[in-house]
């Protein structure tokens, strides 16, 4: 199952990049997500549903950037739990500040639905969250 965690994870990504807005539906409406490391200014950093996390969350951070391209350079198969290591390239709003990072994610899947999302600083500290080590 897990392997198929990573690829239902994968092809949501694939989705979203692809601007096809039925990515929506590999989250669960009841998801809950956690972006304390990554914090965005007025959005609370913990949260709950798939509406709040759309709404709050995703509007807020790509309303900062112009150009934004996530690309995927890694996955981590952890079961229920894959670690996705984003790269993402933008640029400021109103600005000629450029964004070039990694980013690093861990989406929980069950029954073929994202549940929980975390955003960690750094791939380790992600995998010593899921009792893992590199």
């Amino acid at each position: 199952m897990s392997r198929q965690n990573v690829e239902a994870v994968r092809d949501t990504f694939r989705r979203f990049q692809a601007g096809d807005q039925a990515w929506i539906e590999a989250v669960d409406p009841h998801i809950e997500w956690d972006i304390s490391a990554h914090p965005l200014p007025d959005v609370p950093n913990r949260g709950r549903g798939r509406e709040s996390l759309l709404s709050e969350v995703l509007a807020t951070y790509l309303g900062g950037w112009l150009d934004y391209r996530p690309e995927i350079r890694e996955t981590i198969d952890a079961g229920d739990d894959v670690v996705v290591v984003l790269h993402e390239t933008a640029r400021l709003r109103d600005s000629d500040t450029a964004l070039d990072r990694d980013l690093v994610q861990v989406w929980t899947v069950r029954n073929g639905l994202s549940v929980l999302f975390r955003v960690f600083p750094t791939k380790a500290a992600a995998l010593d969250a899921l009792g893992l080590s590199e």
